[in-house]
């Protein structure tokens, strides 16, 4: 269930969620689960080794998803700065340039 976040509420981060032990636990699933090989690949010539576990839905929307193994996707440290730098910019319309 998609859950609205209040700015007042402290976040899970705040909270310590990533520094908990079943966080632990379930980031290190993921990682071996994968490989240790980056599975989003944002850039075409990604092949960094996977240090990151990115929450495919949201913690802060779908809290009751923040330590199921399938909500969690490997991926290197650039690949997730990546998809921080997508949520902080607003959609950009996107224009198609025929040459």
């Amino acid at each position: 269930m998609k859950r609205e976040f209040k700015s007042n509420e402290p976040t899970y981060k705040e909270q310590g969620f990533y520094h908990s032990s079943a966080w632990r636990r379930v980031r290190r699933l993921a990682l071996q689960r994968d490989h240790y090989l980056c599975q989003l690949r944002l850039s075409d010539r990604c092949t960094h080794i996977a240090t990151e576990v990115h929450h495919t839905k949201p913690v802060e929307q779908y809290p009751e998803l923040r330590l199921d193994l399938n909500n969690l996707v490997s991926v290197c440290w650039n690949c997730h700065e990546l998809t921080k730098a997508k949520k902080k910019s607003p959609e950009l319309p996107v224009r198609i340039i025929k040459a």
